[in-house]
């Protein structure tokens, strides 16, 4: 995203993707102000509650299911916002981890 505008791409990449597809998103830098607000709204319908909150350098990992729907128990979402007080990396926050299994017999 730092590059440049892809959000028409993403978008398309998403609507295209096929009935039982598991979504694998994430961002660093900077999804916050490239990632324009109907590329948000289509990954807000896959069921991502932070793509709102995205901030300047914020990390942010989103795993989604199209056409089936992941068990409740599992972690799909997480954010870590840029903080100079708390940043592990000279500016840059710490890396994100999504742990956890998804069931073969979902699709």
């Amino acid at each position: 995203m730092w590059e440049g505008d892809f959000s028409g791409p993403m978008i398309t990449f998403i609507k295209n993707a096929p009935q039982e597809s598991l979504l694998l998103m994430v961002t660093h830098d900077d999804g916050s102000s490239r990632l324009k607000d109907d590329a948000k709204k289509v990954i807000a319908e896959l069921g991502s509650k932070e793509i709102w909150n995205m901030k300047f350098r914020s990390s942010w990992a989103f795993i989604a299911a199209k056409g089936f729907k992941l068990p409740d128990d599992i972690q799909k979402e997480k954010i870590n916002h840029s903080d100079n007080s708390k940043n592990r990396y000279n500016g840059w926050p710490a890396e994100i981890q999504i742990e956890g299994c998804i069931p073969v017999n979902l699709i």
